[in-house]
């Protein structure tokens, strides 16, 4: 699992990385309505949209939430390969 490490570049702009959290970190996200939306998440990868009548005639939440999950997996796994693929598990 990954977290991110928020800074800012010469020009003010706020950056983003990955970097290892700390149980504190995992232990705040971890709440009701992240659960929720990883459920669906991964209902959706398995089964597909909910109501199986295509993208246009789902809730735009649903969507939204379902992009958003899929983004962060595949900016992780970007991570892990590039950076990542060194580090030792930590304790």
């Amino acid at each position: 699992m990954c977290g991110y490490c928020s800074g800012l570049d010469e020009d003010g702009n706020e950056i983003l990385e990955f970097t290892f959290p700390t149980q504190k970190e995992i232990n705040e996200q971890s709440t009701p309505f992240f659960w929720a939306c990883w459920d669906l998440y991964t209902k959706i990868s398995v089964f597909g949209l909910p109501h199986g009548k295509g993208w246009l005639n789902e809730r735009p939440t649903v969507l939204r939430i379902h992009q958003i999950c899929v983004a962060q997996k595949n900016r992780y796994e970007s991570w892990r390969m590039k950076e990542g693929k060194d580090l030792e598990d930590r304790e």
